[in-house]
C-alpha cells in the first residue's frame, strides 16, 4: 500500500537536481571549452546555461569548475542517486522499485524528467540538441549524457528505452518526421503527478492531474451481503468487465481492501491521448498499490487495457476487452433501508421505521449520498424532516432525461380528486404496494412467487377526463417522488430498433430517479399484437414483445392509462398488479368536483348556485375544471368576480369543444 514518505524528501530532491546540474553542466564543458555568451532577449549560449547551472563562465583547466571536477562531483552524486538510490526522491524510489529499473534505466528515467523539474534543464537540452524548440532531450543527447563506454543512440532506444516506453514511464514527445533518435522523450504524467504531490493525503490530487480520481473506501459506504460476497471473490491481478458499472464496484473494491483509480474516457479527447491516458492512471494505480477501472474505453484501448491486465491489483472496465464478467448486484428495499438508517443515526436524523421504509422506496440515492441527504435538513423548515430529504435526494438523482419524458413534480393530493370510495381505496393499495414491497417480497418470501417481476403495473382505464392523470400525480406525491410522463409520439420510431433503444433510455431514467413511469394513451404502445402479414407487422410485434419483457425487468411503479381498455394486448393485463376503471361522475360527484375546482382565493359571487349544473350536466371532471378556469380568465378580464353568467358562457365554450351540442339546453335555467 501506499505510504506517507519520510520528511527529508525534499533534501532528495535537492540532490536530484545537484546531479542534474553536473549531468548536464558536464556534457556542455565537454563540448565547448571557453564559450561565447549570447546575445540577451535574442539566443541563449551554452556559457549562459552553464552559469545558470552554477557553473563558472569560463572555466580554465585546474580551476574547481573545471571538466575533471565536474566529473568528480557527478561520480560522487551519481552514487548516491543511481547505484546506491540513499538520495533519490521517495516517489522516484517507488517507481524504481515497482518496475524493477536498472540504473540506466533510472538514469534515463531521472533526465528525461529534468525539463519537468526546472526550466533551466530545458533550456539546457535545447541548447545541447542545437535547436531552442527541443526541450526534451532525444536517445541521441541521452546516450552521451548516460556516460556508458560504447553506448550508442540506437543501443539505447533498442534497450531501456524500449522497455520503459512499452511500461508507460516514457512516451514519444516530438513532432512528425523527427529521426527515431532524435525524436524527444517525455515522463509518464504519473510519474510527474506523484513526484509533484509525493504524501499519501496528495494522491487524489496526483490523480485529477491526470484526469482520473482516487477512491479510497470512505466512512458510510458499507457494502452489501452480495457485494461483500463479490469482494471476496476478488484476487490480485484480476481483471473484470463491469456490467452496470457504478458506484457499487466502488464499494466492492472497497470490501477487499482496494483503493481505486477511477478514470472515464468519455472525458477524453479521440485518439491517442486516450489510450496514453489509461496507461498513466495504469502506472499511478502501480505505483500507490489500487486497482484502476476504467469506463467507455473502445477498441482503440485494447491495446493499452491488454498491457494493463494483471498488472494493478484489480483492473475493471466497461468495455474494452474480454473479461470475467461481473453485473452489479441487486440491491434489495432492505440493504436500501440498513443504509439509511445507519445514515440517519450518524446524523441524529430522528427518522421513524416508517419514515425510513418510505426512503428506502424512493429515495434511491447511493449510501455515500445519504448523509449529503440527510445534512440538507432545516429543523425550522415547514416542511417534515421526511420530505426535505426526499427533496434533496431527488435533486442527487437528477439527469438530463431522454426525448419523449417529461418530469412532473406532483402537485395534487387525496384532498384535490373526487373519486367513488371503492376506487379510491384501490389506488391507495397502488402505494401501499410499492412502500411495503420489502417486507412483503424479501422478509416475507413472496419475490419468488412473482412470475412476472417486483415492479408494480397498473392500468387506469375510463373516459378522457375522469382523472386518470391526475390520479397518477397523486400516487407519486404520495410516494414522495417525480412523475416522468412519456410522450409516445416521441418514443416510437419508424426505424427498426430504435423504439426499443428509446424505451430502454426510458425505464433506466426512471429507475436511476425512482420516479413513476406513466404512459398515457397506452393502448397505442402496448396494443394488441397482430397476424404478421408485411415487416411492419413483424417490427410491431417485436416491440411489444422488448416491451413485455422490459416491463417484467422494470423494479419501480409504471402507470399506463388508456381511453380504449379492449386494445391493450392481454399479455400486458396478466402483468398488471392492478386495475382501476375510472368511470363519469354521478351527479353527487360532480358537485364535489364543481366545489373543489376553485381555489379559496377565488373571487366567487356570493350567490352562485353550482349544484343545479352539477345536476344537470353529465361532463367529466376535466371538463369541470376547464369550465371553472375559462370562466376565472372571463371574470379577471371584466374586472369582476366569478358569477353565473361567466360560468354560463365558459359551460358553453366547452360543451361545443367536447361535441355536447345538445346539452346547451340545460344550462338554461
Amino acid at each position: 500500500m501506499y505510504e506517507q514518505p519520510p520528511p527529508a524528501d525534499s533534501v532528495a530532491l535537492t540532490a536530484l537536481t545537484a546531479w542534474l546540474d553536473l549531468s548536464l553542466g558536464r556534457c556542455l564543458l565537454r563540448r565547448t571549452g571557453s564559450p561565447a555568451a549570447g546575445v540577451p532577449g535574442w539566443s541563449v549560449s551554452a556559457r549562459d546555461v552553464l552559469t545558470r547551472l552554477g557553473f563558472a563562465a569560463a572555466p580554465e583547466p585546474g580551476n574547481r569548475e573545471s571538466g575533471n571536477d565536474a566529473a568528480e562531483r557527478l561520480a560522487a552524486a551519481d552514487d548516491l542517486i543511481i547505484r546506491t538510490r540513499a538520495a533519490l526522491p521517495a516517489a522516484l524510489t517507488r517507481v524504481a522499485a515497482e518496475f524493477t529499473l536498472s540504473d540506466t534505466e533510472l538514469r534515463l528515467l531521472c533526465l528525461v524528467l529534468a525539463p519537468e523539474l526546472d526550466g533551466r534543464y530545458g533550456t539546457a537540452v535545447a541548447v545541447l540538441q542545437d535547436d531552442m524548440s527541443r526541450r526534451r532531450p532525444g536517445l541521441t543527447l541521452l546516450a552521451e549524457l548516460i556516460r556508458q563506454p560504447a553506448l550508442t543512440a540506437w543501443d539505447l532506444r533498442c534497450t531501456a528505452a524500449a522497455r520503459m516506453l512499452g511500461i508507460g514511464l516514457l512516451r514519444p514527445a516530438a513532432p512528425a518526421g523527427t529521426s527515431a533518435v532524435d525524436a524527444g522523450l517525455a515522463p509518464s504524467p504519473a510519474v510527474v503527478a506523484l513526484l509533484t504531490y509525493p504524501s499519501a493525503s496528495d494522491v487524489a490530487r496526483a490523480a485529477a492531474a491526470i484526469g482520473a480520481r482516487h477512491l479510497p473506501p470512505v466512512a458510510g459506504a458499507e457494502p452489501s451481503g452480495e457485494e461483500a460476497a463479490l469482494a471476496a471473490r476478488l484476487r490480485p491481478g484480476t481483471v473484470l468487465r463491469l456490467i452496470d458499472a457504478g458506484p457499487w464496484f466502488h464499494r466492492v473494491a472497497a470490501a477487499a481492501g482496494v483503493p481505486l483509480i477511477d478514470g472515464d474516457l468519455a472525458t477524453v479527447e479521440p485518439g491517442p491521448d486516450r489510450a496514453d491516458a489509461v496507461t498513466d492512471w495504469t502506472v499511478l494505480g502501480r505505483l500507490i498499490g489500487s486497482g484502476v477501472s476504467v469506463r467507455h474505453a473502445g477498441p482503440a484501448e485494447h491495446a493499452a487495457l491488454t498491457r494493463a491486465a494483471g498488472t494493478v491489483r484489480i483492473l475493471a472496465v466497461d468495455t474494452g476487452i474480454t473479461a470475467e464478467l461481473l453485473r452489479a448486484p441487486l440491491v434489495t428495499i432492505n440493504q436500501r433501508a440498513h443504509w439509511w438508517t445507519s445514515a440517519a443515526a450518524r446524523a441524529d436524523a430522528g427518522l421513524s421505521a416508517a419514515g425510513i421504509r418510505r426512503l428506502a422506496t424512493t429515495a434511491l440515492v447511493e449510501p455515500e449520498q445519504m448523509a449529503w441527504a440527510l445534512s440538507t435538513v432545516d429543523p425550522g423548515a415547514a416542511e417534515t424532516v421526511l420530505a426535505q430529504v426526499q427533496r434533496a435526494a431527488r435533486d442527487l438523482t437528477r439527469a438530463a432525461l431522454p426525448a419523449g419524458v417529461q418530469q412532473v413534480e406532483p402537485a395534487y393530493d387525496w384532498d384535490d380528486i373526487v373519486l367513488p370510495a371503492a376506487l379510491e381505496d384501490l389506488l391507495k393499495g397502488i402505494a401501499a404496494h410499492v412502500l411495503h414491497a420489502g417486507r412483503v417480497l424479501h422478509e416475507w418470501g413472496f419475490a419468488g412467487r412473482l412470475p412476472y417481476g417486483n415492479g408494480v403495473v397498473a392500468l387506469f382505464s375510463g373516459p378522457s377526463g375522469t382523472g386518470k392523470t391526475m390520479a397518477a400525480q397523486i400516487i407519486a406525491g404520495d410516494l414522495g417522488v417525480d412523475l416522468f410522463h412519456v410522450d409516445l409520439s416521441r418514443t416510437i420510431s419508424k426505424y427498426i430498433g430504435e423504439t426499443e433503444k428509446n424505451l430502454d433510455a426510458v425505464f433506466d431514467a426512471a429507475e436511476r430517479a425512482g420516479a413513476v413511469l406513466l404512459f398515457d394513451e397506452a393502448d397505442a404502445l402496448f396494443g394488441k399484437r397482430t397476424e404478421v402479414k408485411d415487416a411492419h407487422d413483424r417490427h410491431a410485434n417485436v416491440e411489444v414483445a422488448y416491451l413485455l419483457q422490459r416491463m417484467e425487468s422494470f423494479r419501480g411503479l409504471a402507470i399506463l392509462t388508456t381511453n380504449a381498455k379492449q386494445n391493450i394486448d392481454g399479455a400486458f393485463v396478466r402483468r398488471l398488479r392492478f386495475v382501476a376503471d375510472f368511470t363519469m361522475p354521478t351527479a353527487a360527484d360532480r358537485r364535489g368536483i364543481w366545489r373543489k375546482a376553485f381555489p379559496d382565493d377565488a373571487p366567487i359571487d356570493a350567490g352562485l348556485n353550482l349544484d343545479p349544473l352539477a345536476n344537470r350536466l353529465p361532463i367529466p371532471g376535466g371538463s369541470i375544471q376547464n369550465i371553472a378556469l375559462h370562466a376565472a380568465f372571463q371574470a379577471a378580464a371584466n374586472d369582476g368576480r366569478i358569477d353565473a353568467d361567466a360560468i354560463s358562457t365558459a359551460a358553453r365554450r366547452e360543451l361545443h369543444k367536447i361535441g355536447m351540442l345538445n346539452a346547451e339546453r340545460d344550462l338554461k335555467p
